[in-house]
């Protein structure tokens, strides 16, 4: 379904104009079985911008049962995933009491991470909303209650009616999925309790737009939030952000509080706000200069792994996520370019990967395959990945992380 107008303010689509075209590519978290190779679909992907509230999109939305009803991203793969979640249950304890009586509910819950952390700590009454089938059974196995569904104000009436008002609801890099963000705040505002807090994670764009981080463009992530476009929307559902803080997700996420009652603004939201128009973000003129910079970029890297490649080195991947999959279409290298692709988890093993359509392995055939370079898609956890791969970095190995410029790590 091609944009008719702003997801956030409703204005026409002559108040869009293109940033940067991706062309026609395959939906970037959709893995694919070896017999499925050859009936891929690809899809048209444009990054547009609306001159009226300055929010940036995309501007064709495939099926969302497409990409959503069997989702293979975990949020429990990744240890730096989970101490996140771990320092987010402190945090918010520090924002609000949280006792036994305490009802929370997270919107995409995922496999259950972070709930089960909230109700084995506090031993409180928990729902998490999901539309994954595959992720079901793993809430179930954690004692989680779950609802297989889209939350929608719809959904929000049914909860209510059923569960009542809670008094904690998470939203974790979620709303850049959504294709109707207004909808979900209408949602959230039927289900919030007079005091509640309405929590949100969501990878900033003023980083995005600093760093190039253009991986962060596919079919899933339908917009690109910044500090103001939460702000506006608290705001037009009668919600009030008051807090904010930069986390380490995603490549440079923000953590939005908001509260369903009025609340004292603190300080971080000004500086953000300002920096973020300091920096010119919702200038037509800088997003133009972005995607220019985008491609002096993506040559600058394409170069740089032709030129090894040339020179008979083995080059792999790590990281079969959607920015990874994203980053390697919009390269448009051979499907023979690169050997594997690395990935621990489990249900992403063995299947390949889409458009390009390399396979993925276990990351503990590093060193049987022994590829001399290694791409790190998965660049915003390498930390991780070089404490769990040291051993391949001490016998020579090396990796290319390609954000915020392309770099040799040895």
């Amino acid at each position: 379904m091609r944009i008719k107008k702003c997801r956030i303010c409703n204005a026409s689509k002559e108040h869009i104009i293109d940033v940067l075209d991706y062309k026609r590519v395959a939906l970037a978290g959709n893995l694919l079985k070896k017999n499925q190779l050859k009936a891929e679909k690809k899809y048209p992907l444009k990054l547009v911008l609306c001159k009226k509230c300055k929010h940036l999109q995309i501007n064709f939305l495939p099926k969302q049962d497409l990409m959503f009803k069997k989702y293979l991203w975990e949020t429990g793969v990744s240890s730096h995933n989970i101490s996140l979640i771990t320092k987010l249950s402190n945090t918010i304890q520090h924002k609000k009491t949280i006792t036994q009586k305490t009802k929370i509910i997270e919107i995409a819950s995922n496999d259950g991470s972070l709930l089960k952390v909230f109700s084995k700590k506090f031993k409180c009454e928990v729902l998490g909303v999901d539309p994954a089938k595959n992720f079901s059974n793993k809430l179930k196995d954690k004692k989680i209650n779950q609802i297989t569904d889209y939350f929608s104000h719809k959904l929000s009436k049914n909860i209510n009616h059923k569960h009542g008002l809670f008094d904690v609801c998470i939203a974790r890099n979620v709303i850049a999925h959504l294709k109707n963000p207004n909808d979900i705040f209408r949602g959230v505002k039927n289900l919030l309790a007079k005091d509640g807090l309405f929590i949100i994670e969501v990878p900033h764009l003023l980083n995005i737009f600093k760093y190039y981080q253009y991986d962060n463009v596919f079919h899933e992530h339908v917009g690109f939030h910044s500090l103001k476009s939460i702000n506006d929307l608290s705001k037009l559902h009668g919600l009030h952000l008051f807090d904010v803080e930069e986390i380490d997700s995603q490549g440079g996420s923000i953590r939005c509080y908001i509260s369903n009652s009025k609340k004292t603004v603190k300080s971080n939201v000004k500086k953000i706000l300002d920096r973020e128009m300091r920096s010119k973000l919702f200038r037509k003129q800088s997003w133009l200069k972005f995607a220019k910079d985008v491609n002096n970029h993506n040559l600058k890297l394409k170069e740089l792994l032709v030129g090894l490649k040339s020179k008979g080195n083995r080059i792999s991947v790590y990281g079969a996520s959607g920015k990874g999959q994203s980053l390697l279409q919009f390269l448009e290298l051979k499907n023979d370019f690169f050997d594997h692709i690395f990935d621990k988890s489990k249900i992403k093993q063995n299947l390949y990967s889409p458009g390009t359509h390399i396979k993925i392995m276990d990351p503990k055939f590093i060193s049987k395959t022994k590829p001399n370079y290694i791409l790190v898609c998965s660049w915003n956890i390498i930390n991780e990945i070089a404490k769990e791969q040291k051993k391949y970095l001490i016998n020579g190995g090396k990796f290319i992380t390609p954000f915020p410029e392309p770099l040799i790590i040895s």
